[in-house]
């Protein structure tokens, strides 16, 4: 294991990156998202209706495939009923689930689309939010720490882990290349060089004409 490594198991401690930033918004939105998706499928969950078909039953409705989906939601009611009877999830109920449901994939999708036009690794983006939300009591800081611990107990480099984590704290880039600009002396120099090497030629050219002449 290099010197280096175990100075950055304190990263976290150190770090100046500011409360708001691109990565931390998306992770912030997707996580209350996904908390507002997994509530409300909770709902119908309970009612019978099968996971398998509540998520196809929100797939269909983003993607506007709203017979298909009228069909399934008919087949949803009648399994709540055959399990629960009376306290049955009704149509209204399904519906205004659905619809919620549906909203929040939307909601969910553009954020995810967000990040990943802003350059953000929405892999990390996606494994993050997982660990968050399965650890809601520290916000999976111990998960995560343990995880880092481990890398560097297996001498895996984390040396750009504080370079990474500028870059997703600093925004997106520019799309155009860093082109370095010409010093101007330098400019000024290659110029005269370039006008010399014209002229000699211009001689050269000349002299061999007057040969040819003569």
């Amino acid at each position: 294991m290099s010197a280096a490594q175990p100075q950055l198991a304190v990263v976290s401690e150190q770090s100046t990156i500011p409360d708001t930033n691109p990565t931390r918004r998306v992770v912030d939105e997707v996580v209350s998202l996904m908390g507002d998706i997994h509530d409300a499928k909770e709902e119908i969950l309970a009612r019978g209706v099968p996971f398998h078909t509540v998520n196809v039953l929100i797939e269909l409705g983003v993607h506007g495939k709203l017979d298909e989906q009228a069909k399934m939601r008919d087949t949803a009611l009648e399994t709540s009923r055959k399990a629960h009877g009376p306290a049955a999830i009704t149509p209204e109920g399904l519906d205004q689930l659905l619809e919620t449901l549906v909203a929040l994939e939307k909601d969910l999708g553009h954020v995810r689309k967000l990040g990943k036009d802003q350059g953000l690794d929405m892999t990390s983006i996606n494994y993050l939010t997982m660990i968050i939300r399965q650890n809601p009591g520290d916000g999976g800081e111990k998960v995560i720490n343990t995880f880092l611990a481990y890398a560097l107990a297996c001498d895996i480099p984390l040396h750009r882990v504080t370079e990474l984590a500028e870059q997703a704290a600093s925004g997106p880039k520019s799309v155009l290349p860093d082109i370095q600009r010409e010093d101007p002396v330098d400019s000024a120099v290659a110029a005269k060089k370039q006008l010399i090497a014209d002229v000699l030629t211009g001689c050269v050219l000349a002299v061999f004409a007057l040969v040819l002449l003569t």
